[in-house]
């Protein structure tokens, strides 16, 4: 089963303006990293699965380039609470961690795959878990310590191998 959505998009923190500098920020810091960083594996990196750091050697999966957004959009005054990573699945039933950007005017996606920066629903991900401080908010609403991405992306995984 699928999720639902709204919990785990649910706007972090206070609203926070997002003007045109700003949006040209988001810009150019996620074609900047998409850029520069080269996606790779953990398994292939580090040998083993699941490692969340800062790509440092230049090299990273999915969540180490949000990490890296959000390090920089800080660097440069963002708010902290404004940025979360958010984990889920791709369309194609990958799973997949961007990082969200909470705003007055709405919620934006900095996302690895695209340069394009976009609403969560026209991403095309099912978002499952997104950070929240020190703890993960469920799609169902739930707090926990880790995100909650592995039990629904298999399940999406072994669905569409199906049909």
């Amino acid at each position: 089963m699928i999720l639902p959505v709204a919990a785990a998009q649910a706007k972090p923190g206070r609203s926070f303006v997002l003007t045109a500098e700003r949006m040209s920020q988001l810009q150019q810091i996620n074609s900047h990293v998409n850029s520069t960083i080269r996606e790779v594996s953990d398994l292939e990196q580090y040998g083993r699965e699941d490692v969340w750091a800062l790509p440092t050697s230049g090299k990273g999966d999915c969540e180490d380039f949000a990490l890296l957004k959000r390090k920089m959009l800080i660097e440069r005054g963002w708010p902290s609470s404004a940025l979360s990573i958010t984990v889920g699945a791709t369309a194609q039933g990958e799973a997949h961690a961007v990082l969200l950007v909470a705003t007055a005017q709405g919620q934006y996606v900095l996302d690895n795959l695209t340069s394009s920066i976009v609403s969560p629903e026209r991403t095309g991900h099912v978002f499952h878990a997104r950070q929240s401080g020190r703890a993960w908010i469920s799609a169902s609403g739930e707090k926990t310590s880790e995100p909650v991405a592995d039990l629904p992306v298999a399940q999406v995984v072994a669905r569409r191998t199906r049909g």
